[in-house]
């Protein structure tokens, strides 16, 4: 997991074990999801919240990294937000994330934590992109 290079692994665990198969449904439902596939299996998926111009989510499998696939969702989504006359973009990037999502064009805007649970937090960082340039 690529998260393991800048949380500790209670962190990394507690993260991931929020993450329930059920939890997607509202998303499939409600969000634009995309997903990535090689040869029928999902290796990749992003979210987009329109209702607020947010990307939820761009992951792809450590398996499948640097392919271009994270690339190509966010391309991809960012299209949406412009169809859907969105001026901004905004996410909240893990740190492993910052350099990926500074290379699409993002900019920090500040440094916030996300609670997990009672116990674990997540170093994060908000951060912004005028999509209409």
């Amino acid at each position: 997991m690529l998260a393991a290079s800048h949380y500790y692994p209670h962190q990394v665990n507690a993260w991931a074990g929020k993450i329930k198969p059920n939890s997607y449904l509202e998303s499939i439902e409600n969000k634009e999801m995309l997903v990535a596939e090689i040869n029928d299996e999902i290796v990749g998926f992003g979210q987009l919240n329109l209702s607020n111009g947010e990307i939820e989510a761009i992951y792809v499998s450590s398996n499948n990294l640097k392919m271009g696939l994270g690339q190509q969702l966010f391309q991809n989504l960012e299209s949406i937000a412009k169809d859907n006359r969105l001026q901004k973009l905004n996410l909240i990037s893990s740190l492993n994330a910052l350099g990926f999502y500074n290379r699409l064009g993002f900019i920090p805007k500040k440094e916030m934590v996300h609670n997990i649970s009672d116990e674990t937090i997540l170093e994060c960082v908000e951060m912004e992109k005028d999509i209409l340039k």
